[in-house]
């Protein structure tokens, strides 16, 4: 399996960070471009396999909103979710149910 690693910033997505509010400004793009946005606003390491990103178009995200709603509104439609482990770092992954 390949995984494209999306490595931005030495910070962890930490769960203190996920409840402060900033603004985003993501426009509707391939969502691989679209977590590279996010990851470089927020700081967040954030991992996707290539084969779940591919072909798939982000929604849009703009306002003020904490990281976990910037990241689920982005997310909307694509059939993917977000996980984060022990240490911060957010995995892409199919949401339960979902077929390719």
């Amino acid at each position: 399996m390949t995984c494209l690693a999306l490595i931005l910033a030495m910070i962890p997505f930490a769960s203190g960070a996920d409840e402060v509010h900033k603004h985003f400004d993501i426009k509707a793009q391939p969502l691989s471009e679209a977590l590279m946005a996010f990851g470089a606003q927020t700081g967040a390491i954030v991992m996707a396999p290539s084969e779940l990103t591919a072909g798939k178009t982000s929604r849009p995200v703009t306002g003020e909103l904490t990281a976990q709603e910037a990241l689920t509104r982005m997310l909307l439609g694509t059939g993917l979710k977000f996980q984060k482990t022990a240490n911060g770092t957010i995995l892409i992954v199919r949401e339960f149910g979902r077929t390719p």
